[in-house]
């Protein structure tokens, strides 16, 4: 699943670390300009369940 985060720097770190404490996270792009003033856009891929032998969806 890709998940698109949008917000300032201590924001997308605060959703990054919520996520990845629910999530399996596989990848994290990096910082994103969105047009606006201190926001930035972040995509993140998570794994699938770790019980389907680490194979990913995409």
């Amino acid at each position: 699943m890709r998940i698109r985060i949008e917000g300032t720097h201590a924001e997308l770190a605060n959703a990054i670390r919520q996520i990845r404490a629910v999530l399996p996270v596989g990848s994290v792009s990096t910082l994103l300009e969105t047009g606006r003033p201190y926001t930035w856009r972040v995509f993140i891929n998570t794994a699938p369940d770790r019980s389907t032998r680490g194979r990913w969806v995409t």
